[in-house]
């Protein structure tokens, strides 16, 4: 081997720092492309959400400023939020695919099959909780609409779990005015929360605490 090739040919210690330079990148890269990925997916969650609460603003408009409470417009007793948000599909909604998250446990997915009460929003099919008793001249930092928890109120950091979808970092909101928010929770473990408008250290959930009487967070049915 000549001079010139020998100049041009790498040394096994180059290569070695180049390989490290390029694993130590790619550390920091795979968190970011990670983080970006799940920033879009609670952006296009929250612009779903946006939509339902738009149509609970029409439904509202169409019964006397109420919305959905006791009984849906099919007449069935509302005990979930799927119950609840029945009364908007086909009028408001004619797409029950956003009421879905992929990846979620609470509604991973929904067939749009909408001809009939007994197919709308199936356990399953629905991912969003709901504040039910609230209307449109609610207070406009009270949440109504919000990422399904584990069932108390509450989310954990296991995304396969109930309330897990975004890993414990921030939850989805729509409030009574329509405003929707992505928000840092707040808390440790599997004891994180919405933080309230008021007090950061509180669960915005609990509404019986501040809210009152005859509000409830509904959850999603399974």
């Amino acid at each position: 081997m000549n001079k010139s090739s020998l100049h041009r040919a790498f040394t096994l210690i180059e290569l070695l720092v180049v390989m490290a330079i390029i694993g130590i990148l790619a550390g920091f890269l795979v968190p970011a492309m990670q983080g970006a990925a799940l920033t879009g997916r609670q952006t296009n969650a929250m612009n779903n959400a946006r939509q339902i609460g738009l149509a609970l603003r029409m439904y509202a408009n169409d019964n006397d400023g109420a919305y959905p409470l006791t009984t849906n417009s099919y007449g069935e007793n509302i005990t979930t939020s799927n119950d609840a948000f029945r009364s908007l599909i086909p009028t408001y909604i004619d797409n029950e695919k956003v009421f879905a998250i992929a990846g979620s446990k609470a509604g991973p997915s929904a067939d749009n099959v909408i001809d009939d009460a007994a197919h709308i929003l199936q356990p399953g099919e629905n991912y969003w909780a709901f504040i039910s008793g609230l209307s449109p001249t609610s207070n406009s930092n009270w949440p109504l609409i919000v990422d399904s928890t584990d069932g108390t109120g509450y989310f954990v950091t296991e995304e396969n779990q109930l309330g897990g979808t975004w890993k414990g970092t921030k939850a989805v909101t729509i409030n009574a005015d329509m405003s929707a928010h992505i928000v840092p929770l707040q808390g440790t473990g599997d004891k994180r929360f919405i933080p309230r408008y008021n007090d950061k250290t509180k669960n915005a959930l609990t509404v019986s605490d501040y809210i009152g009487e005859g509000v409830t967070l509904l959850e999603p049915a399974h």
